[in-house]
């Protein structure tokens, strides 16, 4: 047993770094952390990458700094063993954050950009090193049934290299954040689709673009709240609408901005696309109508009055039980 083992992942780290600053001056370090690095034998001449390195850069640069002799009565590979449980932190961190640049996102196959931090050499670590480490070192949660720490390893990349990205290290609550990581890391919203839950999905994304194009290649002069990028918000729909009917609830009450509204009112509130469409050109009664802040006629074409608009809808199937589903109307700067 090793002083050094009280210290672990960014701790071991930060202890390494006073050591590399009391062999360039002792006195840099308080008299406690000074009598305690006295302890220990001279260091030999090699060193170990990383521990003090690239700090999250994407460049692969690799810093070096010296290894501790182990406190007397302990063995060199403890010492060892420390150095590599901080760089192999340091690339799970990595992982979790810069997983996404590994993800094949490419529809024509092309190659992610990738990083060198996701890379065991970036961080001076070996195949062997990883699989000689427990994979609890790296994610304490994965329980000691989840093998060595490449195979904790392996898990992680599986979930942050994937087609869904996860951002929420910006909450700012340590409950809140710590759930966040909980749930993605345990899987609990995965929700495998065979192939005709698949096709389904498919086919009402297919119907959501295919009306926004319609829209901007019909109605190029219009002022456009598009649902560009933001396609799976009628899906996601879908499934909060069915859950919410799994669990009782009879009404679900739609408040919604500009942007992708008439996707929405569409296809989940039903609207027909005749009725959408015609509120793109002249209405009769328009001077009753007022539309970018003016009551006069506008020959040829409304204003964004059709995204003012509400509806009303009484869903029966795709869903548990029968439900109502209400848009509201949002009069905006009107």
């Amino acid at each position: 047993m090793s002083e050094w083992d009280i210290f672990y992942g960014p701790n071991a780290g930060y202890a390494l770094e006073l050591y590399e600053r009391y062999q360039r001056d002792p006195a840099s370090v308080d008299a406690e952390t000074r009598a305690i690095f006295e302890r220990m034998r001279p260091l030999p001449d090699s060193a170990v990458n990383g521990v003090n390195g690239a700090n999250g850069s994407s460049n692969g640069a690799t810093a070096t700094v010296a290894t501790p002799r182990p406190i007397t009565g302990a063995t060199a590979q403890d010492t060892h063993d420390v150095v590599k449980v901080v760089l192999a932190a340091r690339m799970a961190r990595s992982i979790r954050e810069f997983g996404h640049l590994a993800a094949r996102i490419d529809p024509l196959g092309g190659a992610p950009p990738g990083d060198p931090m996701l890379d065991p050499a970036t961080h001076g670590l070996t195949e062997a090193d990883l699989e000689a480490l427990p994979a609890t070192i790296v994610w304490p949660a994965a329980g000691p049934e989840a093998g060595s720490c490449r195979d904790a390893l392996d898990r992680l990349r599986a979930i942050y290299c994937g087609a869904i990205g996860y951002d929420f290290d910006h909450v700012q609550n340590y409950t809140e954040r710590n759930w966040l990581h909980e749930i993605v890391e345990a899987g609990a919203h995965w929700e495998s689709l065979d192939a005709g839950e698949q096709r389904d999905l498919l086919e009402r994304l297919s119907a959501v673009e295919g009306f926004e194009h319609y829209l901007h290649t019909t109605f190029p002069g219009q002022k456009r709240f598009s649902i560009e990028g933001l396609d799976m918000l009628v899906p996601m729909l879908d499934e909060l609408i069915r859950a919410a009917a799994e669990t009782g609830a009879k009404e679900v009450l739609l408040g919604m901005a500009h942007r992708g509204r008439l996707n929405v009112l569409a296809h989940i509130l039903g609207k027909p696309y005749a009725a959408i469409l015609s509120e793109f050109h002249l209405a009769p009664n328009k001077d009753l109508v007022p539309s970018e802040g003016s009551m006069g006629i506008n020959y040829g074409w409304t204003g964004d009055v059709k995204y003012h608009l509400g509806a009303r809808r009484t869903l029966r199937e795709g869903v548990p039980a029968t439900i109502q589903l209400t848009m509201a109307n949002n009069p905006s700067h009107l």
